[in-house]
């Protein structure tokens, strides 16, 4: 095996492959980009990567479609699509996963296990989230893929015991990458919280057109305290305990004050929303609990329209 030096240390090169082509993706396949990540999705070309500090670096992807033969054997693979490029992801590792790949998903929302179980064994399947903040700012004008970095945050994962999760550990450690693994219990704690926030502040942001720091400061605000009592209430019954979202709620979309949630960005960009995988998630699991969350079916319905 190829070994390569980075920073004093020997990097031993993972087989990993990126599904998905967004801001997300790129960010993840220029941080592995000493693996040499296959990235797949519909098209991209060379494109930018544009720091905090305005640094500005090129990057030249290895690509392939997704109906591309693609037979690995594939150690790891990093799941960056949106809910919407599920289907062709989940068809895709039907294809050229095997028992030996770890697999991380991206995806806001939840509903990572339904969807990927099978093809996919619970052992194999690590959901992440992430506060890395990015996104895609193309220059039309004259044809350059372009990602913009607003925050190098954490990423946390599901730890399964997997075999190559010890490998993504390594290369993470070796990279330097602020990557932690929990335990499943405290993951799916970490899970609804972000759950419980994006079912705030992505719809409400949605709805009012306003950045997340602007929402405190609308009528449309009242609704988050129903929306975080009734998601609470809905968490509770899975075993889960979440409380006292609304204060972290508020503090998030204050810290994050100029950002334009994904769902904002979506529907600007005439393209499907995740409420599905956020707010409808949490609507599906009320009804099988038998609570009532009239408010999170209001917001539903609502962003439905737009």
């Amino acid at each position: 095996m190829d070994r390569v030096f980075i920073s004093g240390a020997i990097h031993f090169p993972m087989k990993i492959a990126i599904l998905g082509t967004g801001s997300l993706a790129r960010l993840y396949g220029t941080l592995f980009e000493a693996d040499h990540p296959l990235m797949v999705g519909r098209q991209l070309g060379r494109y930018q990567l544009i720091e905090r500090d305005n640094t500005v670096s090129w990057h030249v992807p290895r690509f392939q479609r997704w109906e591309d033969p693609a037979p690995g054997p594939w150690q790891v693979v990093l799941v960056a699509v949106k809910w919407p490029g599920m289907p062709l992801a989940r068809q895709w590792l039907e294809r050229w996963a095997q028992a030996g790949t770890y697999v991380v998903p991206f995806l806001n929302g939840m509903g990572q296990e339904q969807a990927l179980i099978p093809p996919l064994t619970k052992s194999q399947l690590s959901p992440a989230i992430t506060t890395d903040a990015a996104f895609r700012s193309d220059d039309s004008d004259h044809d350059i893929w372009r990602v913009s970095i607003k925050d190098h945050g954490t990423v946390h994962l599901t730890e399964t015991g997997h075999a190559n999760e010890i490998t993504l550990k390594q290369q993470a450690a070796s990279l330097n990458l602020a990557w932690q693994w929990h335990p499943v219990d405290y993951m799916l704690r970490l899970r609804w919280t972000k759950l419980i926030a994006n079912s705030v502040i992505n719809p409400l942001s949605a709805l009012s057109g306003q950045p997340n720091g602007a929402l405190l400061q609308l009528p449309l605000w009242r609704l988050a305290e129903p929306l975080c009592s009734e998601a609470e209430s809905v968490a509770q019954s899975l075993g889960i305990s979440v409380t006292g979202t609304l204060k972290w709620v508020a503090d998030l979309a204050i810290s994050t004050a100029t950002n334009r949630s994904s769902m904002l960005q979506d529907v600007l960009s005439h393209q499907p929303s995740e409420i599905e995988s956020i707010t409808g998630y949490i609507v599906r699991q009320a009804h099988e609990a038998g609570i009532a969350v009239p408010t999170h079916q209001a917001i539903l319905h609502l962003v439905r329209l737009l």
